[in-house]
């Protein structure tokens, strides 16, 4: 049966999700819209105080805004603007206007997007950036400290220095958070995906393991069939001549001639049968199939598979040497297609051959089948040589070999099959 290519495995399946987490990653601009109206909103407030330059303000926040939209697309491009804006913001509009979160956020992204050098160099520079800003307009923030004491809203002023390190603190601690988060997200991702991605190497390898499978048992069957049909039809348009040529003169040859040729059609069709049950027998069984058709041919079927082509008019000889062959199906079925196989060729290429000699014997490890035959009378066609084709890969199956060509003035085929373990 073909192989069914399944869908590919995604990351999305691998990981296991609530509704809304599992929303938000089915739908990633929903979670554009959450971290830009997290931005957005906090900013907007800001313009509830006194501020300088209102309109500069709004401006620099909904840029930031629309840069972050496209954080995922250009990470390192939207840092670099959070920290120009946050410098402009904080130099002109006396208010950082939240963009150093802004800047966690785009770190963020970078952390989760970009290699972890990337990531770290990333943080150093907008650290050291927001610093840089922090100082030139340290004056700001701690005039707006003396503010929030003269309306009663903290204690003692704070001096530069207490003013510096508590701003800086707290925007380190913010990148450093960022930084581990989007970190620990991308090392998730990857290892998320790199499991999805061995899957899918396993699922395809299992649909090429499937799809060769069902190649090799396309191309056995095809050889079974090659096998049945060309010995078949050959022996019986070998006996039908042979009674068009003695109907007159011996009419009992003629009746014992169709009588053959009826009985090798039968089995010719019986086999075929056998051989397409195959296909029902390995879907249907649990039994494992050992690669040999039902009702495989035995030792004793050889001395009827001669009989059949001494009735089509060759005069075969059996030589046999050495002890019995193993009555394992695979090695006798492989034994019965060499000789069947070969003496085919005779009778289609060699007609008329005065000589035809099979010869098997048998040693501790190995059979040994040679078949040969003088040139014949007949005029020789050139086969397709798909026939020793299909002999090569059943020898081969067993790490034996397959011989044949001229020999002589005739033709000889030598086959070397060793014997499997479990026939011994």
């Amino acid at each position: 049966m073909p192989a069914v290519r399944t869908a590919p495995f995604t990351a999305l399946q691998a990981r296991r999700l609530g509704p809304v987490r599992r929303w938000f990653a089915e739908h990633p601009r929903g979670t554009d819209v959450v971290v830009v109206a997290w931005f957005l909103l906090p900013s907007l407030i800001s313009l509830f105080f006194p501020i300088r330059y209102p309109g500069l303000h709004v401006a620099l926040i909904a840029l930031t805004s629309a840069a972050l939209w496209f954080r995922r697309r250009y990470p390192l491009h939207v840092l670099a603007w959070t920290l120009v804006a946050a410098a402009i913001s904080s130099a002109f509009v006396h208010n950082s206007g939240g963009h150093e979160f802004a800047a966690a956020l785009a770190i963020y992204a970078v952390a989760s997007l970009r290699p972890p050098r990337v990531a770290w160099i990333a943080a150093i520079l907008t650290v050291l950036a927001l610093s840089a800003t922090v100082w030139f307009t340290l004056d700001f923030y701690v005039a707006a400290e003396a503010v929030e004491v003269d309306v009663g809203m903290s204690g003692p002023p704070a001096t530069r220095t207490q003013t510096l390190v508590g701003v800086l603190s707290w925007m380190v601690v913010v990148i450093l958070v960022a930084l581990a988060i989007g970190t620990s997200v991308r090392s998730r991702r990857l290892h998320t995906q790199d499991l999805v991605d061995r899957a899918n190497r396993l699922a395809l390898e299992r649909d090429q393991r499937e799809q060769l499978a069902t190649v090799s048992e396309r191309a056995r069957i095809a050889r079974e069939m090659h096998d049945v049909v060309a010995h078949s039809v050959s022996v019986m348009v070998a006996l039908a001549d042979g009674a068009g040529a003695s109907m007159d003169k011996q009419p009992e040859r003629t009746r014992a001639a169709l009588a053959e040729l009826s009985r090798t059609g039968r089995d010719a069709l019986s086999e075929i049968r056998s051989i397409l049950g195959v296909l029902r027998t390995e879907e249907s069984e649990d039994v494992p199939f050992d690669g040999a058709a039902p009702l495989a041919p035995t030792a004793g079927d050889l001395d009827e598979l001669l009989g059949r082509f001494r009735a089509a008019g060759l005069p075969v000889e059996r030589v046999d040497s050495g002890p019995p062959l193993p009555q394992q199906p695979r090695f006798t079925l492989t034994v019965y297609r060499v000789v069947q196989e070969s003496l085919t060729n005779v009778l289609r290429y060699a007609s008329g051959a005065s000589s035809v000699r099979v010869e098997i014997s048998r040693d501790d490890d190995a059979a040994t089948v040679v078949v040969s035959n003088d040139a014949g009378t007949g005029a020789v066609q050139p086969g397709s040589g798909s026939g020793l084709l299909g002999l090569r890969e059943r020898v081969g199956a067993f790490g034996g070999t397959v011989i044949a060509g001229p020999h002589a003035n005739g033709w000889r085929v030598h086959a070397t099959i060793p014997i499997p373990p479990e026939a011994t």
